[in-house]
């Protein structure tokens, strides 16, 4: 039993798909309503490939003769490595890593933080025209995302030497989700698909920035929250960013302390490159007391910024040492 095997439970009509190995014994298994579920092996069995990757074999006709034929049928209509994102609900996705090549690969998936620091989520082996299901995400926490890296090794039966591994950066953002949902080659459910190549226009193609259209947004527009101002041009007044997580991300309650501080420093990083793009002289960042461990992450990333002609503490008497002024060179 290998990870991507359609199987069906001895003591049931229930199926799914193999989504990880747990154990020498013990598998998980998403069924059809998107969760994920611990089996053991020896309660499974796989459905048969007239069942599970042709679908249209005379036996299985003969069962479903009104089946739809769907992506799932031609796996190899996919070149190149994909991400393929399934809806569990309207909050929940499930993101898979889709290896449509005649080659098994070796796989590293990590996320990437505002330090450009990395975390593995993952690291197993693919095989040929398999996937692996690497994480859940929340939509609610779309913006927040971190970008993933991953890192791809071709495994090789041959003595010869061998290929370099190669490394693909991508972020999911709001475009992706635009298009309407496709049947998923091997999955054969409904959802959205990201190609994974270094020359996609998916994931590298700069987008166009209106300059003067990122220059008006930090002065025009209804207030969020009282701390966040967003004030008018003709007034002198400095654009005020407020990296309060309750901001940034009203379901920030059950995120973890780490999970909040890079949602923060995602924010910060974000604005600031926007006020560099936009010419803007001068911007505040509310960041609140606290412990002071998002004041220093931000300090410490301004003073290795070579566009910052200096940044100090800014409006004692209502923030304390809550907020920092930076000068833009």
């Amino acid at each position: 039993m290998q990870i991507g095997d359609r199987v069906r439970l001895m003591k049931g009509t229930e199926e799914g798909i193999v989504v990880k190995m747990l154990d020498k014994s013990l598998v998980e298994v998403e069924i059809e309503d998107g969760f994920a579920i611990p089996v053991l092996e020896s309660e499974l069995v796989v459905v048969s490939s007239d069942e599970s990757t042709a679908f249209d074999t005379p036996k299985y006709e003969n069962q479903k003769p009104s089946k739809p034929k769907t992506a799932y049928e031609q796996p190899n209509q996919l070149k190149g490595f994909h991400l393929a994102i399934i809806p569990l609900n309207d909050h929940l996705n499930s993101i898979y890593f889709l290896n449509p090549s005649k080659e098994d690969i070796l796989i590293m998936a990590n996320e990437i933080n505002g330090k450009n620091e990395e975390k593995t989520i993952l690291s197993e082996k693919i095989f040929a025209e398999k996937f692996s299901k690497i994480t859940e995400r929340n939509m609610d926490h779309l913006n927040t995302w971190a970008p993933l890296s991953f890192t791809i090794l071709t495994e090789n039966s041959k003595w010869s030497i061998p290929m370099r591994p190669e490394k693909i950066n991508v972020k999911i953002k709001a475009k992706h989700f635009q298009k309407e949902k496709i049947d998923i080659p091997f999955l054969n459910k409904k959802g959205f698909l990201i190609p994974l190549s270094q020359s996609s226009k998916e994931t590298v193609a700069p987008e166009k920035i209106d300059i003067d259209k990122l220059k008006d947004s930090f002065f025009k527009g209804q207030e969020e929250t009282e701390s966040y101002k967003k004030i008018g041009k003709n007034n002198g007044q400095i654009p005020e960013i407020d990296l309060h997580i309750e901001t940034i991300d009203p379901y920030y309650e059950n995120l973890p302390k780490e999970d909040i501080l890079r949602i923060q420093l995602l924010k910060f990083e974000e604005k600031l490159n926007e006020a560099l793009m936009a010419g803007l002289d001068e911007i505040i960042f509310i960041h609140g007391v606290g412990n002071g461990v998002l004041r220093n992450n931000i300090h410490k990333q301004l003073s290795q910024h070579h566009n910052i002609q200096f940044f100090k503490d800014t409006h004692k008497e209502k923030f304390g040492y809550g907020a920092t002024l930076v000068k833009i060179k």
